[in-house]
């Protein structure tokens, strides 16, 4: 934003110089009544019949509205469904225009349109008042998610004239398809609390506090969308124009991949359509001979020396501390089943078997990892030495799948064969003794069928079930130690004989943003670095340049000699999927052990939030009470092993894995648990 309002700042100045020096070219002299009126009736021919083309820069404000369904995205914290949000911005454009005929004209324009805004969600819950009365009572907070985000865009229009007269000067329509591209996109999410007036939050004592902030890292990439509007143009004379815009604009894919985002924008524009003319033939004069001049003197005055462009950057204080603790993080769920295609036992090839390094599985997305379902599988058996696997072939039926027992039989060996191959490019110690841990077996159904009177049903029975015995298939808690260097630099910046309006590039070493400056000018700039290494020093850095001047200047800081502030559980990142079998609200074992192991390390007075979640097959009334048995029972366990230890929310899971894949719609049949 600070890049786009410098640039702001100079096309300003280079519209209103324009204007200046239109106006002063146009200033009348000694004319008669004929030659004025002839003047006047050809201001009003638009496009000019000499015109070649015409240049319009524009600035203007866009009012940017959001119609949404989404909990979170990628990096944010789910606290309710986001219905819509509202922000504003700043524009600017730069066009160049051709005219087709007297009514219509093209033009192509492309710069910068700030789309930010905000989305608010009040929600009240039952807190526990442990500073005074003990009593549960309710406390209503907003939740604030503002994003901040630009686009470079592109916009080819055509514009049509209405009228040649409409105040003073034509009225034209504007139809403009636009495509457009993320150049910054970062979100802050803030929570606040409404009522009572005498709520705080534990953690700093404040009515509002941070949870969390970032880029928003799944953007869509490529954006695209149209416009529609009017636009107004005042005649300054010799074909320039004064031009008011007002535009609608329709983004039509979402802003996120992960999340239902549409954008919406009501653009004002104004700006300067500035025409450039065939020049016309001026009568051939003769020239008047010089009279004879007397002799003179010529005098060269010496020019003084230019003063040299110089810059000086300094970091003139350090504030930080370290940010140190425990980030409480559960791994992704794991379904473990290869799907295949009907009346085949060929392993699809989406499935990774060699030429891959290991990914980490505590976060990325469920589904895109089912890939290396047999790589992670034969990570939990080294694990696990005691542990066994059970490969079970299965089918959708001899009417489906006339072979019936037979590609079952296929199908478990085809995957035991993708299991040896993988064992080579592991290359894992003793592979006869893991063969021996390995069986298969095979039937007509799987051990835990999907519903074949629906199509997507029968497509997930054609499968091949992975069994593991005496070993875990998730690692639900899990303990990731951090520690960050935080605080604030003091930077002063000086310079001398830059260009007027000249501006200078920041670069610090240790935040993640590059300034844009005016020539002079101090900064507080955050410190935000991961410290991997206690005993070593840090070296802060910060480079200013302007064209191919530059300067840096750098400080050392140990952190031995910093303040500790240490957290002793960081909750805000943790997000536990435990799936159920079809049609099941059944916990099993497993999930009962990894509920205990989790009700065992999270401190007391914690919200868990509970959210049921099934998939689309099935009627919509079922797959709800689905949802609604799965987050209590898994409730009404975790009370049963905690007692009063933490504060409860349930709900329907409203942010979804895709129901396209048949491993989405596993993971779909679970219920989500989150912290905070």
């Amino acid at each position: 934003m600070f890049i786009f309002v410098s640039n702001m700042k100079i096309y300003s100045k280079i519209i209103i110089y324009t204007i200046i020096s239109v106006i002063s070219v146009l200033k009348p002299g000694a004319t008669d009544a004929s030659t004025t009126k002839l003047k006047t009736d050809e201001q009003f021919v638009f496009p000019d019949k000499n015109e070649i083309i015409a240049v319009n820069p524009q600035l203007g404000y866009c009012i940017n509205l959001f119609s949404s369904n989404f909990s979170r995205f990628q990096g944010s914290i789910d606290c309710g469904v986001f219905k819509s949000g509202i922000g504003s911005g700043l524009t600017g454009l730069l066009g160049i225009e051709l005219k087709l005929n007297n009514k219509i004209c093209i033009s192509l324009a492309g710069g910068y349109v700030d789309r930010s805004g905000a989305f608010t969600l009040e929600s009240t819950l039952p807190i526990r008042d442990d500073i005074n009365t003990g009593n549960v009572e309710p406390v209503t907070t907003e939740n604030k998610l503002t994003a901040n985000i630009g686009y470079v865009e592109i916009q080819p229009d055509i514009r049509y004239t209405l009228s040649q007269k409409f105040i003073n000067g034509p009225l034209r329509f504007v139809f403009a398809p636009r495509i457009s591209f993320p150049v910054n996109s970062t979100f802050i999410q803030n929570e606040k609390i409404i009522s009572p007036d005498n709520a705080t939050f534990k953690i700093n004592g404040q009515k509002q506090r941070e949870i969390i902030s970032g880029k928003i890292v799944t953007m869509t990439t490529f954006n695209y969308g149209i416009s529609i509007g009017f636009e107004n143009m005042l005649n300054i004379g010799r074909g320039n124009y004064i031009t008011q815009q007002i535009l609608f604009d329709y983004n039509i894919p979402n802003v996120t991949r992960d999340a239902i985002w549409k954008a919406f924008g009501i653009r004002f524009m104004a700006g300067l359509r500035y025409s450039i003319q065939k020049s016309e033939r001026e009568p051939i004069t003769p020239p008047i001979l010089p009279l004879p001049l007397p002799d003179t003197t010529t005098i060269v005055e010496k020019k003084k020396d230019n003063i040299p462009a110089t810059i000086d950057v300094e970091i003139d204080g350090i504030e930080a501390y370290i940010y140190k603790g425990n980030y409480l993080m559960a791994t992704l769920p794991l379904v473990n089943a290869i799907f295949l295609e009907r009346n085949s036992a060929k392993l699809p090839s989406k499935y990774i078997l060699s030429d891959f390094k290991m990914p980490s599985f505590i976060e990325g997305d469920a589904v895109m990892l089912h890939k290396y379902v047999i790589p992670r599988i034969i990570s939990i058996m080294e694990k696990n030495p005691e542990s066994k696997l059970i490969i079970a072939g299965a089918t959708s039926g001899k009417d489906n799948e006339p072979l019936g027992i037979k590609l079952a039989n296929e199908r478990a060996d085809s995957v035991y064969s993708a299991f040896l191959k993988t064992f080579a490019v592991i290359q894992i110690t003793e592979p006869l003794e893991f063969e021996k841990r390995i069986k298969t077996t095979s039937s007509i159904y799987p051990r835990y069928p999907s519903n074949q009177d629906y199509e997507k049903g029968a497509d997930e029975n054609q499968r091949v079930d992975l069994f593991v015995e005496k070993a875990p298939l998730q690692e639900y808690v899990s303990l990731q130690k951090f520690a960050e260097i935080r605080g604030t630099v003091k930077v002063k910046l000086n310079s001398t004989g830059l260009k007027a309006g000249q501006n200078i590039t920041l670069k610090p070493s240790f935040y993640d943003t590059t300034i844009i400056s005016k020539p002079i000018d101090n900064f507080e700039i955050p410190i935000k670095i991961l410290l991997f290494d206690s005993t070593s020093a840090a070296m802060l850095n910060i480079t200013a340049k302007a064209d191919s001047i530059e300067d840096s200047d750098y400080k050392e800081l140990k952190p031995a000699i910093l303040p500790v502030k240490e957290v002793e559980l960081d909750l805000s990142k943790f997000e536990a999927i435990l799936r159920f079998d079809y049609n099941s609200s059944v916990l099993s074992d497993d999930n009962k052990g990894l509920l205990k192991q989790m009700a065992g390390i999270v401190p007391k007075g914690t919200t868990i939030i509970i959210y049921g979640s099934a998939d689309a097959l099935g009627s919509e009334e079922r797959n709800k009470q689905l949802e609604y048995e799965r987050a209590k029972v898994t409730k009404d366990f975790i009370q049963s092993i905690s007692k009063d230890k933490f504060i409860f929310i349930t709900d329907t899971n409203k942010s979804k894995f895709p129901e396209d894949t048949e491993e989405g719609r596993f993971l779909n049949r679970s219920m989500k648990i989150r912290l905070r």
